[in-house]
C-alpha cells in the first residue's frame, strides 16, 4: 500500500489535566516504522496463517462514539474499513480519536485524557498495535479503502470533502508513508458517499450509494482509471431502478426513491470477474448480489442465486482456489453462504445466524464471519420474515464472531472470541500474521478493546 518519506508530526490535544499526562501519552505514541516491501495478504493467494487465536492482541482502539444516535449507551467510535500495508495497519470510519491498549470507552467518557485526536482515519505498528504519528486530516467518515499493488498509495472512499488542505470530494488517494494527499488522482467527484473499493491491474472499481459522478450518470458503481482517477467511459453497468432493501429484517422497498448502495467488491483472482454485494433489490434482474465481467461491465453468464433475495454486505474469496466466494448477508437473520461459478447458481452450503452478517474474511482453512448477531443457528430456528431470534436447542452462542470450515460450512466450535454491544462489528480483513475487526463494540472477551481488534495467528 501506498509510499515512503518521513511520517507528518501532528500536534496532540492540550490538555487540563497534567503535563506528565500529556508525556507519557506522547511516548505511546509511535514515530511509524519505516516501510518494507508490501507483504502478501492470505486474502490474495494460499499463503498466511490458516487460524487465529481466540484471544486479541494489545492495540489502540478508538475513542467514545460521538454519534448523537449512540448518547447514552456505551458504544466505540465505529471502524468500517482497515487495510494492511508492510508494517502499518490503517483503520478508517466515524472515530474522532484513538486510546491506549486497556482505555475503557465507559472511563474516557469521563476522563478524555487517554484520548489522541485522529479523525475518520488512523495508523497503527502491525507488531506492537501502537498508535503512529500519521494524519491524513480528512475532514469526514472514511468507509471504504484500497491499497495500490506498489504499497505506496492508499484509497480513500466516504463522505469526506477535503483531505488536507486540498478539496477532494468522497475519493481520494493518500501517501502511506506521509498521508499526504496525492495530486495526481484526480477523479470525478460521486454525488453521494462511496462504501466500498477493488483495484484489478489498472482499475479501481468503486461502489457506493452515487447516482452520478462528476457529470455522468452512473448506479452505484463506476470504475475509474486507478493512477489518473479518470472515468472509465467503456466501463458503464446496466442501470439500477429497482428498489432496495431495508431494515434488518430485509424488508422490500421500491416507492421512497433509493435502489440501495454497493456494500462490498471483490474481484475473483483471475481478473474476470467483479462480485457485487449491496442493498439493491432489482438490479438487471439480482437481488443483493451480481456478478459482473470487470472488461464490459455487464451481468456474466453465471449468476449465483442467493437462499433468499437479501442484502448482501460482505464478501471474499477463497485463497485455496481463487474462485469460491463467501457471502455475507443480511435479512431475517444472517447468513454465510458458499458458490462456486463450475457448481451451478445455488450455494454449495448455507450457515444461518440470528443477525445480520456484515463480513466474512477468508484463510486456507477458516473462514471468520462478523455480525450483528448472538447465535450461529442449528436446525431448530427457522427465520420467517419477522427478526429471527436464537437460543433454541442446537444454537450456538456466538456474540458477533465464529469460525467455520470453508469447503463443508460446518461450525468451528474452537474458535471462542466474543464481541459486545448489539451491533459488534461492520469489518473483517487478512494481514499478513492477524486478523482484524473493526466495529463499534468496547469490549472483546470482556475485557477493553474499543472499535478495533487484532488476533494473531494460531500456534497449533
Amino acid at each position: 500500500m501506498p509510499t515512503r518519506a518521513r511520517p507528518r508530526r501532528r500536534t496532540r490535544r492540550g490538555g487540563g489535566r497534567t503535563r506528565v499526562a500529556g508525556m507519557v501519552l506522547a511516548a505511546l505514541v509511535a514515530s511509524g516504522p519505516a516501510l518494507p516491501a508490501p507483504a502478501a495478504t492470505s486474502a490474495s493467494g494460499a499463503a498466511g496463517p490458516r487460524s487465529f487465536s481466540s484471544d486479541p492482541s494489545p492495540t489502540w482502539g478508538t475513542s467514545p462514539s460521538d454519534n448523537p444516535g449512540d448518547a447514552g449507551s456505551d458504544r466505540a467510535g465505529k471502524v468500517l474499513a482497515v487495510a494492511e500495508v508492510g508494517d502499518r495497519v490503517f483503520l478508517a470510519g466515524e472515530f474522532t480519536g484513538l486510546m491506549p491498549p486497556g482505555a475503557s470507552t465507559n472511563k474516557a467518557r469521563q476522563d478524555p485524557t487517554p484520548i489522541v485526536p485522529r479523525r475518520y482515519l488512523a495508523a497503527l505498528d502491525v507488531k506492537t498495535g501502537a498508535l503512529l504519528d500519521w494524519d491524513a486530516q480528512v475532514d469526514g467518515p472514511v468507509m471504504a479503502l484500497a491499497v495500490s499493488p506498489d504499497g505506496r498509495r492508499l484509497y480513500l472512499g466516504g463522505t469526506f470533502r477535503r483531505v488536507g488542505s486540498a478539496a477532494q470530494t468522497r475519493l481520494a488517494a493518500v501517501d502511506v508513508a506521509t498521508g499526504a494527499i496525492d495530486p495526481t488522482f484526480q477523479p470525478p467527484p460521486p454525488n453521494a458517499y462511496v462504501r466500498s473499493l477493488a483495484l484489478s491491474g489498472d482499475t479501481l472499481f468503486v461502489g457506493g450509494a452515487f447516482v452520478t459522478v462528476g457529470t455522468e450518470p452512473r448506479s452505484q458503481l463506476v470504475a475509474v482509471d486507478a493512477t489518473t482517477g479518470a472515468l472509465r467511459d467503456d466501463w458503464v453497468p446496466p442501470e439500477n431502478t429497482g428498489g432496495h432493501f431495508t431494515g434488518h429484517t430485509g424488508a422490500a422497498a421500491t416507492d421512497d426513491g433509493s435502489h440501495g448502495q454497493v456494500h462490498d467488491l471483490k474481484v475473483t483472482r483471475d481478473g474476470t470477474m467483479l462480485l457485487v454485494g449491496g442493498s439493491f433489490l432489482d438490479w438487471a434482474g439480482h437481488k443483493g448480489l451480481m456478478a459482473l465481467d470487470t472488461e464490459t461491465a455487464q451481468p456474466t453468464s453465471w449468476q449465483p442465486a442467493l437462499d433468499q433475495g437479501r442484502p448482501v454486505y460482505g464478501l471474499d474469496i477463497f485463497p485455496a482456489d481463487g474462485r469460491t466466494i463467501f457471502v455475507a448477508a443480511g435479512g431475517s437473520g444472517g447468513t454465510i453462504e458458499a458458490f462456486r461459478p463450475d457448481a451451478g447458481r445455488k450455494p454449495l452450503w448455507v450457515h444461518r445466524v440470528d443477525g445480520d452478517a456484515t463480513d466474512v474474511a477468508a484463510t486456507a482453512s477458516r473462514l471468520y464471519l462478523v455480525g450483528h448477531y448472538d447465535y450461529v443457528l442449528g436446525k431448530n430456528t427457522t427465520c420467517g420474515t419477522g427478526s429471527c431470534t436464537g437460543g433454541n436447542e442446537g444454537d450456538v452462542v456466538n456474540h458477533h464472531i465464529s469460525a467455520f470450515d470453508p469447503v463443508t460450512g460446518a461450525h468451528d466450535l474452537s474458535f471462542t472470541a466474543q464481541f459486545n454491544t448489539p451491533q459488534g462489528p461492520e469489518v473483517a480483513i487478512l494481514g499478513a500474521d492477524h486478523l482484524y475487526v473493526g466495529g463499534n463494540f468496547t469490549k472483546v472477551n470482556d475485557l477493553p478493546h474499543p472499535g478495533f481488534v487484532q488476533f494473531a495467528a494460531a500456534t497449533n
